[in-house]
């Protein structure tokens, strides 16, 4: 399998780090919304500090000057000393000429620099309706000097003309400045209404921005917390394997290196707890065959002379004559019969004891299983049972000792056949499936129930009236050490089926004489 078909499609790490771009994400948007909230409300403070005030504090003054120039006008002909008062009209004229000049420059140049653009488009309508006062009131030094020139030549009628058009000129322009103050206000009126608004929607927006960037910075935590939460799951594993507790567990599907590194965990505890299985079903064996071989080695001599003697003793009642001889006969028959049995039960221990490790070889499965079946079919048939062998094409070579992988399947079809002493038939089937060659061994019998199916490969366990227990105990360990598996599982429709996973030969060694050896 390449690198990048194992590889994760998604790492913990860049989930971590999509985790944490989320919420950089979320906060700066947060703190860019309240820059720009900030740097607006900066704008409209410049806006109304450095350009409406100067010039609604310019406009103030010259209105305050207009006015008390109209007043004073008003009052000209109450005045006992019409000179002083020539004097404060020419000085208040001439100050207002010089506020005309600071106002037009605080409309034209510094409100326009600092406003908006809304301002902007303000400031020339207001200076230029501050130019058309100015130009009103152009004319009014002429009619000073015609005021005071009939003041002083005592002509009452040209002193009364003179002050209504003076008078209806200074009014107007204050009532025009009125206006002109008046508009400037409602503009800083509106511009301070909106600023506080826009404060108030940017408080609104960054508690809302804040609040969002709080869950999402919550949402984003548990969702790193669950991505970490396997890693907890694999330390108790670990923990509970370390104490012994071998047990196979699900593993939730996952893609991420975590997933995987939970799932190759549970599979090395299954790697594990086959290996303790198969160490303790060899320490097992060893101790039987140990047993066995001292038991065979102070019984089968023994048996050998019985054995013997039982023969001799027939020969001699065969020509010796008595009423009893049949009786006798029958006798040495049975102990005849029980020796034969204890010398078979001889034979099977010995053969744990001498069981070696497999000489793993590059073959053809489905030839050697085939031979087994033709070999083993004559005593299948005669206890009424039919075989049959399905051989799927195109199968890869194997690594098996044929020797004892045909002591294994022999083992099996006899445990098939007596499973059905009515007769029946006996169905194998060779196909490959993953990375195993795959031998099926299927019984119609009355199949084996599941508390006992666990235990059908436990040294001395047997479920039939006689034998030794050790058919299957020894079948699974010749299958475990080549490096496949064998279960009991029950067969669709009734009966058992025992099936055998052998690994398929790498290439190298398929290329190899026959009898080359692979370690």
């Amino acid at each position: 399998m390449s690198a990048a078909a194992t590889a994760p499609r998604s790492t913990i790490a860049r989930r971590v780090l999509v985790s944490f771009a989320i919420t950089v994400v979320a906060f700066a948007a947060t703190l860019g919304w309240g820059i720009v909230a900030q740097r607006r409300a900066g704008e409209d403070s410049v806006e109304l500090g450095r350009g409406y005030v100067p010039v609604a504090m310019r406009l103030a003054q010259l209105r305050a000057a207009q006015t008390t120039l109209s007043t004073l006008v008003d009052g000209i002909p109450d005045e006992r000393e019409p000179l002083s008062t020539r004097v404060l009209l020419g000085t208040l004229a001439g100050a207002r000429r010089t506020m005309f000049v600071e106002t037009r420059l605080a409309l034209t140049q510094t409100l326009p620099s600092v406003g908006s653009a809304s301002t902007r488009r303000l400031a020339p309508e207001l200076a230029s309706e501050l130019d058309a006062i100015e130009t009103l009131l152009d004319g009014d030094r002429t009619l000073f000097d015609r005021l005071f020139a009939a003041i002083a030549s005592g002509d009452a009628d040209g002193v009364n003309k003179t002050i209504v058009s003076l008078g209806a000129v200074e009014h107007d322009a204050d009532r025009r400045l009125r206006v002109l103050a008046a508009r400037l206000g409602a503009s800083i009126d509106e511009l301070s209404t909106a600023a506080r608004d826009r404060e108030l929607r940017s408080i609104w927006a960054l508690a809302v921005l804040a609040a969002l960037t709080l869950s999402v910075g919550l949402v984003v935590s548990l969702h790193v917390r669950r991505l970490l939460a396997p890693l907890a799951r694999v330390t108790q594993r670990a923990q509970a394997v370390a104490r012994g507790d071998l047990t196979v567990r699900e593993v939730a599907p996952s893609d991420d290196e975590i997933g995987q590194l939970e799932g190759a965990f549970e599979q090395m505890v299954i790697g594990v707890s086959r290996a303790q299985a198969l160490a303790l079903s060899n320490e097992r064996l060893a101790a039987i065959g140990k047993m066995a071989a001292h038991v065979t080695h102070e019984i089968r001599n023994p048996l050998s002379a019985m054995g013997l003697n039982v023969e001799m003793l027939e020969e001699e009642l065969g020509d010796a004559p008595g009423a009893g001889r049949a009786e006798v006969t029958n006798l040495l028959a049975a102990i005849k019969r029980e020796v034969q049995r204890l010398e078979h039960l001889s034979e099977e221990y010995l053969r744990v004891a001498r069981l070696p490790q497999p000489r793993m070889e590059a073959e053809d499965a489905s030839a050697t299983v085939r031979e087994i079946v033709e070999f083993a079919r004559r005593e299948i048939e005669t206890s009424g049972c039919t075989v049959s062998l399905h051989v799927a094409d195109g199968l890869p070579p194997a690594l098996f000792d044929e020797a004892q992988l045909r002591q294994a399947l022999l083992n099996l079809l006899r445990n098939a056949r007596e499973a059905m002493p009515g007769g029946g038939p006996v169905e194998v089937c060779v196909a490959a499936e993953g990375m195993s060659v795959v031998i099926d061994i299927d019984d119609r019998g009355g199949g084996i129930p599941e508390e006992i199916r666990t235990r059908v490969f436990a040294p001395f366990f047997s479920t039939k009236g006689e034998g030794t227990g050790l058919g299957l105990a020894i079948t699974r360990h010749i299958v475990e050490a080549h490096g496949g598996t064998v279960v009991c599982q029950p067969r669709q429709g009734g009966g058992t089926r025992f099936r055998i996973a052998l690994p398929i030969a790498p290439a190298k060694s398929t290329g190899g004489p026959r009898h080359a050896t692979s370690a």
